[in-house]
């Protein structure tokens, strides 16, 4: 009688055993390469790449550029907003298959995520007031500096002043960086050249100039993936080169920028 328990107990288990496992199959994700419908996320902050509209849906160049990749490779992209640092944590979970926000290509970054083929080259400015005794970017290392959380800027403003110095100021967006600016509250911001000029333009406030330091180099941006799906990456690189081959995405810079 006991050997029989024994028996059925452990068949029981083994049983069990199966069909958690194949739960577990059919709960599996499918890879993004394989998918119609992807989600792309944003940082709704940092126009003209990216911004809110009046009716609260992302919107700029960079969601355009993406839309028109997903149109030329049969995906259906659902852009939704996200702060900088958690859009690149939802491509790190899976919760979303691309981070798109102005988002720098560099080493660090690789080892985490893949990225497309650059789409953007920008660089770093630094933006004080008139008559500012800061010239260039070692002038900084005594001021009181605010800059994007997690961008370039933050980075190359905590190689000339130190990581965790008082005077290094982080903001969650680059607008709010330059509105302490505005207030006295800072003395310098360092950020990437189109939004800040951008920005600029839209406040329209006199008395504030930018600096260009040759020794802060040009940058490129990239989609933002998983490493994980190099059938995406490769198909998200493929969508990318056709609208730069049919004049999608020069009709796009055109839009947001100019003439190149």
């Amino acid at each position: 009688m006991k050997m029989w328990k024994r028996a059925s107990i452990s068949f029981l288990i083994v049983a069990m055993g199966a069909l958690t496992a194949a739960c577990g199959k059919t709960e599996e994700a499918k890879p993004a390469a394989d998918s119609k419908k992807i989600v792309a996320v944003t940082h709704a902050q940092f126009p003209p790449f990216e911004y809110m509209s009046p009716d609260g849906k992302p919107e700029g160049f960079d969601v355009d550029v993406i839309k028109a990749i997903g149109k030329e490779v049969g995906l259906d992209v659902d852009v939704q907003d996200a702060s900088f640092d958690g859009a690149q944590e939802q491509v790190k979970s899976g919760k979303a298959q691309i981070a798109i926000a102005a988002i720098t290509i560099n080493d660090k970054r690789k080892k985490q995520y893949a990225f497309s083929d650059p789409y953007f080259e920008a660089k770093q400015l630094i933006m004080v007031p008139e008559g500012s005794p800061v010239k260039s970017l070692k002038d900084v290392k005594d001021k009181r500096v605010g800059v994007q959380l997690s961008t370039t800027g933050a980075l190359i403003a905590e190689g000339v002043l130190g990581k965790g110095n008082v005077n290094l100021k982080q903001f969650d967006d680059l607008p709010s960086a330059m509105d302490d600016l505005y207030n006295k509250r800072i003395d310098v911001v360092i950020g990437d050249n189109v939004p800040m000029l951008t920005q600029m333009k839209k406040t329209n406030k006199p008395g504030f100039i930018t600096i260009e330091d040759p020794s802060m180099p040009k940058e490129n941006y990239g989609i933002m993936m998983n490493q994980n799906d190099k059938a995406f990456v490769a198909k998200i690189n493929e969508g990318l080169k056709k609208i730069k081959q049919n004049g999608t995405y020069s009709e796009l810079y055109k839009k947001y920028f100019g003439q190149k």
